[in-house]
């Protein structure tokens, strides 16, 4: 769809340059994209009112020449802000946006008290279950042994 929308300013000799802006208007919804989409219509349009005031007849050598040129640049450069605006505006989001949450309720967070002091547990840790594999047993023996070893020289540097 995205490639579709940026052919239409230029296939329409940028006749309408102001169709891919108004697919952003209606998907965003942002003040930005509708102010965008209506510059794009007074730039079509006033381009147009001043191709059709153009005089047929030269009045003076070489004047209508230059504003013919002036004209073809400005519609030159329409066609190709709009094709350029059109794949490149689809294309990246504004990072920080959040979409809108219909109903939001702040709650207070939780409060849990000061942190334990560090050290080791008062308790001893519970067994693991008598069904655990053979594997399982040795790891928690060894890990209980490393801790009784742990808590041993803890006992002994403090002294």
């Amino acid at each position: 769809m995205r490639t579709l929308f940026a052919c239409f300013p230029a296939l329409s000799l940028g006749l309408l340059s102001w169709v891919p802006m108004l697919r952003f208007a209606l998907q965003r919804r942002r003040t930005l994209d509708w102010a965008v989409l209506g510059l794009y219509v007074l730039l079509t349009v006033g381009l147009l009112v001043w191709l059709d005031l153009l005089p047929t007849t030269e009045t003076e050598e070489g004047e209508v020449a230059e504003v013919s040129a002036l004209v073809g640049f400005f519609w030159l450069a329409l066609i190709v802000a709009a094709t350029v605006h059109a794949v490149r505006g689809d294309r990246f989001e504004r990072p920080g946006r959040a979409p809108a949450v219909a109903h939001t309720v702040a709650y207070p967070a939780p409060y849990y008290g000061p942190p334990a002091p560090y050290g080791p547990p008062p308790a001893a840790a519970p067994a693991p279950p008598s069904s655990a594999s053979p594997r399982m047993r040795q790891v928690a023996d060894e890990l209980d042994e490393l801790g009784a070893y742990l808590r041993k020289e803890e006992e002994g540097g403090h002294r």
